[in-house]
């Protein structure tokens, strides 16, 4: 089939062909935002299964908020290094997970930084700057963690790459992960600098979170990460310099006030407190204490239901409408190409063969439909921005298969059937 006869069919069906494609893009894109939310929900219950079900989470806190006692601490010439052993042993204990956590802000070099991104925007906080070298820093949103934490909540990346084990180890530049929201300010690789607890740190940008990234933090069950710079804590080793002592006895103690995961059973529970308590006296850090935080659980199972009635809700509609719209497209097409039939009848009395006319017939229907699939693609990818390749490659699949099935029955009637029945019918048509 050449290009004039597939424009003349097009130009000669035009209205029918344009609803048709309207029609079928509509269809795929609802499709593919089906798809796309129920995988969001099958995500967000796994997730929600690994971290809550059966599982007991405690925070560990350090003994040391009073500030006489804390002064008497930091007084001793190896304090930094029991801090260090003491979050060592918590870090890579086999008996239970160990979560290190926390949201500290940080100064960004200023280039412009939105306003999102600014540590006390949604409060209506004033802007916090300093000028360090006489370069001007802004206050943004950070949160620190372990690798732990990052495995745990099963956070992934959408373009770039999370930490590896090396990540977590002291180096002159910082690895760091952003949220989403941040893809339209930074790209991978790019570096900058950041003031970090009163030490200045060159960053590079290694990879950006996947879109509503979140996890548990201070009972909050949804803490998004999409407008945060998320920094891997890491080991250091001996200061240079009584300020990276500073640094690094304010990180250690931010590191080890972390939180404890563990399952859900009084013996386990117990184990897991004698284990931290033979960790305090190896490592001559026995000042802590540590606070349930199992209440949380109700929100878990009310989350769960919800997510769980959505789903069935949805998908039964969808379900419903997703037959009604394929039976009624199959239909229209199948009407259209038993009225294309007498055109074919003539072409194959100019000459063409039957095997010809077939190929003529498919691809007359899936120019449409690929037509549609692409328009599809287009709107999910770039300006709704849901779903992802795996999504587009069953929408494809689909389009392919409908193609093929459409073209069947025609098909059929071309190879099998008497040509003159379609003569016949082109004739009485003239008349």
């Amino acid at each position: 089939m050449n290009i004039n006869e597939l424009k003349f069919y097009f130009k000669k069906y035009k209205i029918l062909t344009m609803c048709l494609y309207l029609q079928i893009t509509l269809f795929f894109i609802v499709l593919g935002t089906f798809i796309a939310f129920v995988e969001e929900l099958d995500y967000e219950s796994k997730s929600l299964q690994q971290i809550y079900e059966g599982k007991a989470i405690f925070q560990l806190l350090d003994g040391y908020y009073d500030g006489n006692k804390y002064k008497e601490f930091i007084s001793q010439p190896d304090y930094l290094n029991r801090l260090k052993k003491y979050y060592t042993e918590l870090n890579t204990t086999t008996d239970f997970r160990y979560l290190a956590m926390f949201d500290h802000h940080i100064l960004l070099k200023d280039n412009g930084i939105p306003q999102e991104f600014i540590e006390g925007y949604e409060s209506g906080s004033k802007k916090h700057q300093e000028k360090i070298n006489n370069t001007s820093y802004t206050a943004v949103k950070s949160f620190q963690m372990n690798k732990q934490a990052l495995e745990y909540f099963g956070l992934t990346t959408i373009e770039g790459s999370t930490w590896n084990e090396n990540d977590f180890k002291e180096s002159k530049i910082m690895p760091v992960l952003l949220g989403s929201s941040y893809r339209s300010v930074y790209s991978i690789g790019d570096e900058t600098t950041i003031n970090y607890y009163n030490k200045t740190l060159t960053i590079k940008i290694t990879g950006f979170l996947k879109e509503n990234s979140k996890l548990y933090f201070k009972n909050n069950t949804e803490f998004y990460l999409d407008k945060y710079i998320i920094l891997p804590y890491r080991d250091y080793g001996d200061p240079a310099s009584k300020t990276d002592e500073l640094f690094q006895q304010i990180s250690y103690f931010a590191m080890i006030n972390g939180y404890i995961v563990t399952d859900n059973s009084p013996s386990i529970i117990q184990n897991m407190m004698q284990r931290i308590e033979a960790i305090a006296k190896k490592t001559s850090f026995e000042n802590y204490s540590f606070i349930g935080l199992n209440p949380h659980f109700q929100k878990y199972r009310g989350l769960m239901t919800v997510i769980q009635e959505d789903k069935i809700l949805i998908q039964s509609i969808f379900v419903s409408t997703f037959i009604l719209n394929l039976i009624i497209i199959i239909i229209i097409l199948l009407l259209q190409q038993k009225r294309r039939l007498s055109s074919f009848a003539i072409h194959y009395i100019n000459g063409a063969t039957k095997i010809k006319l077939v190929k003529m017939l498919w691809i007359e229907i899936s120019t449409i439909l690929f037509a549609a699939y692409l328009t599809n693609f287009i709107v999910l990818d770039k300006i709704l921005k849901i779903g992802d390749y795996k999504t587009q490659f069953y929408l494809l699949l689909l389009c392919i298969t409908m193609s093929l099935i459409i073209c069947i029955l025609p098909a059929r009637q071309l190879i099998f059937n008497p040509i003159t029945d379609y003569l016949h019918n082109e004739y009485e048509g003239g008349k």
